[in-house]
C-alpha cells in the first residue's frame, strides 16, 4: 500500500481496516509524556527543540512541540477549550489552587500529582446544588480562536485532529471531586435524590458544553475522548448496577448530544478495569476504549481483542506502572512489537502508553516505543 497521510491512516484503523501502518498518538490529555523533567530529558536526547518554552495546561501535562511531534512520527493533534477567562485562579496556601468548580487543588513538594482537597459540597442537600456557584457552560472566551485555529489544522495539516476532553474528567469524576470521593459512594445509598440531582446538575453543563465545542470543532475533529475513571487495577469502583443507576443514563445524554454535532469517533477514557462496562459502552455506541491499561485485572490484550475487536478500537496498550520504567530499550521493542500483534490486526488500534510516561522512564525507551511502533506497525503485520 502506498504512504499515506496521518488523517487517512488514522480513519482507516479506526474503521477497524488495516492501513499502510498503526497509526501513532502522543497520547491522550494532550501528551503521554506527562512531566516538565522527562519531556526536558527527551528533547536533549533527541537534540531538538532545545530552545522551546515549556508549555503546559495543568497539572504538569506537556503541550508538546511540533519537532517532538514529527520526530516520533506521530498521526495526531489535539484540540482544546481555552480556560475561561471569568476564572480567577485562587490560593489557599503556596501549594494549592482552587478551580473554576470551587475545588481546591493541593501540589506538595516533590510530589508529581495535584490532588483535590476540600471538597465543596458539604452535606446531601439539595439546596447546597442550588447555591453552589457553577461554572457556565456558555462563557465565549472558552471559544475564542477556536475554530479558525482547528480549521487552519484540518486545511494545512494532514494530522487526525482530537477533540480532548473538556475538563479532563466526566460527571462521577467531577461528583466526586465536588462531594468527597467517600461522601458520593454514601450518598449514592443514603441519599438517592441528592445523587440523582447532583448528576443531573453535571450531565446539564456537560450537554451545553460539548454543544458549544462541537458546533465550533465538529466539523473538523476525528475523534473526540470523554474522560470518566470508574474503574480502580483490581476493578469497578463503583457496581455496575450503581453505574445503571446514577451515571450511565448522564452519559447517554452526553453522547447522544455529542453525535448531533460531529460524526467523529468517540472515545471513553477509562484507566484501570474498565471490563465491567465494557457492554455498557458498546451499547452507548463508544467507538474507541483508552487507555487499555494492560496490568488491570481483566485487561489481557487478547481477551479485549477477541470479545470486543470487531466493534471497539483500541487506543493505548502499553504499560507505563511496571514494565516500561524497567525494560531495556529491546524489551521495548519486543514488547511493541506483541501488542501491535495483538489489537492492530484487521485495524482497530491507535497506538500509544496506557497512560502519562512518568519521569522514572528514560529517553532511549521512549524513543524505543515510538520508533518501534513505525518498525513493527507495518501492514501486513508479519
Amino acid at each position: 500500500m502506498e504512504r499515506l497521510t496521518s488523517r487517512e491512516r488514522f480513519n482507516l484503523a479506526l474503521n477497524h481496516k488495516e492501513p499502510d501502518r498503526v497509526p501513532i498518538d502522543l497520547g491522550s490529555i494532550t501528551s503521554t509524556i506527562r512531566t516538565v523533567e522527562a519531556y526536558d530529558r527527551l528533547k536533549e536526547h533527541l537534540g531538538i527543540a532545545l530552545d522551546q518554552r515549556i508549555r503546559h495546561f495543568a497539572d504538569e501535562h506537556i503541550v508538546p512541540d511540533e519537532e517532538i511531534i514529527k520526530a516520533l512520527q506521530v498521526d495526531t493533534w489535539y484540540v482544546r477549550l481555552n480556560t475561561s477567562k471569568t476564572w480567577q485562579k485562587g490560593r489557599l496556601d503556596p501549594y494549592t489552587i482552587v478551580d473554576e468548580w470551587g475545588v481546591p487543588w493541593s501540589k506538595p513538594p516533590g510530589s508529581l500529582y495535584t490532588s483535590p482537597v476540600l471538597p465543596p459540597l458539604k452535606n446531601p442537600a439539595l439546596e447546597e446544588i442550588e447555591k453552589h456557584p457553577w461554572p457556565d457552560p456558555d462563557e465565549k472566551s472558552r471559544f475564542d480562536g477556536l475554530r479558525e485555529r482547528t480549521l487552519r489544522l484540518f486545511e494545512e495539516t494532514d494530522y487526525a485532529i482530537v477533540a480532548d476532553g473538556l475538563t479532563g474528567v466526566g460527571i462521577f469524576d467531577m461528583a466526586w471531586r465536588l462531594r468527597g470521593m467517600e461522601d458520593l459512594l454514601m450518598d449514592m445509598i443514603l441519599h438517592p435524590e441528592f445523587t440523582e440531582a447532583l448528576f443531573q446538575r453535571l450531565t446539564d453543563f456537560y450537554v451545553a458544553i460539548y454543544r458549544n465545542y462541537l458546533q465550533t470543532v465538529g466539523d473538523f475533529i476525528q475523534m473526540l475522548i470523554y474522560y470518566e475513571d470508574l474503574s480502580g487495577q483490581d476493578g469497578p469502583l463503583i457496581s455496575p448496577a450503581m453505574y445503571r443507576k446514577y451515571v450511565k443514563p448522564c452519559h447517554r445524554r452526553i453522547f447522544q448530544e455529542i453525535r448531533k454535532y460531529t460524526a467523529a469517533k468517540l472515545c471513553v477514557h477509562i484507566c484501570g478495569s474498565a471490563w465491567a462496562f465494557l457492554d455498557d459502552f458498546v451499547e452507548l455506541g463508544v467507538d474507541v476504549l483508552n487507555p487499555v491499561q494492560t496490568s488491570a485485572r481483566d485487561m489481557e490484550p487478547q481477551r479485549l481483542k477477541d470479545r470486543y475487536g470487531s466493534i471497539l478500537s483500541f487506543h493505548g496498550g502499553i504499560d507505563t506502572q511496571r514494565f516500561l520504567p524497567k525494560a531495556t530499550p529491546q524489551e521495548v521493542k519486543e514488547e511493541v512489537r506483541r501488542m501491535i500483534r495483538i489489537l492492530g490486526k484487521g485495524g482497530g488500534y491507535l497506538f500509544t502508553s496506557c497512560h502519562n510516561i512518568q519521569p522514572d522512564v528514560s529517553p532511549q525507551n521512549i524513543v524505543a516505543l515510538f520508533s518501534a511502533a513505525v518498525e513493527h506497525g507495518k501492514y501486513p503485520l508479519s
